[in-house]
C-alpha cells in the first residue's frame, strides 16, 4: 500500500488514507485499472458454490427442466451476475461466464444418446440453448447493462450516476493500454445491436 501524496486529498484535514491498488466497496471489488476479471472470478466461485448446493435438485428426475431452470434463474444466476450494470467485460471474461453456465445447462438437461455413434454424449451448447429456451447469460448481461444505461441518462444532469458516465480522469496519461469504460463498452453492445441516436431512444421508456 503507498500512502497518498501531500495536495492529493485537500479536503482530508488532518485524516491520512492509504493508496492502494484495490478494494472492496457494496461486495464489488474496485482496482486502480478498471480490471474486473478479479471480480467476476469472485462472481464464479459464489455462483459455483450456490450450484453445488443445489446439484441434487438439478440432477433430479423428479424436477421437471422448466422447474430446474427457475432455480437457476432466481438463485444461481445472480450469485453469478451481483453487480454486472458496471462490468467491463472482456472476451476474455464473457468465455468464463459462458462456460459456467453451460456446465450447470448440462447438469440440468444431461447427456443425450448418440444413434450414429452408438454412445452416450454430452450436448452441444447450441442444443443446450434450444432444449431450454434460454438466452446466454453474455446477452442478459448486455441487456441489463443498456437498461442501466437508460436509466441513469433519464436521470438528472447534476445525479452522480450520470455524472460518473461521462466522467474522465484528470492527469497524466498512462503509455500502458488503456482500459475501457462502461460507456465504451455498452455503446459497443448498442452498435452491435445497430441502434441509432440511442441517447434520445432512451428518452422514451417506451422504446
Amino acid at each position: 500500500m503507498e500512502l497518498l501524496e501531500d495536495g492529493d486529498n485537500p479536503y482530508a484535514g488532518s485524516l491520512t488514507f492509504e493508496k492502494v491498488d484495490e478494494f472492496r466497496y457494496l461486495g464489488t471489488m474496485l482496482s486502480a485499472k478498471n480490471d474486473w476479471s478479479k471480480k467476476i472470478g469472485a462472481r464464479i466461485a459464489k455462483a459455483e458454490r450456490a450450484a453445488y448446493a443445489l446439484n441434487k435438485f438439478l440432477k433430479s428426475k423428479l424436477f421437471s427442466k422448466k422447474t430446474k431452470t427457475r432455480l437457476y434463474t432466481a438463485i444461481i444466476r445472480p450469485k453469478l451476475t451481483y453487480g454486472y450494470e458496471a462490468w467491463t467485460t472482456t472476451s476474455t471474461t464473457e468465455r468464463r461466464l459462458r462456460i459456467f453456465e453451460n456446465r450447470i445447462w448440462r447438469t440440468i438437461c444431461g447427456p443425450t444418446y448418440d444413434n450414429v455413434n452408438d454412445i452416450w454424449r454430452r450436448k452441444y451448447n447450441k442444443e443446450l440453448q434450444d432444449e431450454l429456451g434460454m438466452a446466454p447469460v453474455i446477452s442478459f448481461v448486455r441487456g441489463q447493462r443498456i437498461q442501466w444505461l437508460g436509466y441513469a441518462i433519464r436521470r438528472s444532469e447534476d445525479d452522480i450516476s450520470r455524472t460518473i458516465l461521462s466522467w474522465k480522469p484528470m492527469g497524466k496519461r498512462s503509455r500502458e493500454r488503456l482500459r475501457k469504460r462502461l460507456m465504451d463498452v455498452v455503446e459497443g453492445d448498442l452498435e452491435k445491436l445497430e441502434v441509432q441516436e440511442w441517447r434520445e431512444v432512451v428518452q422514451d421508456r417506451k422504446k
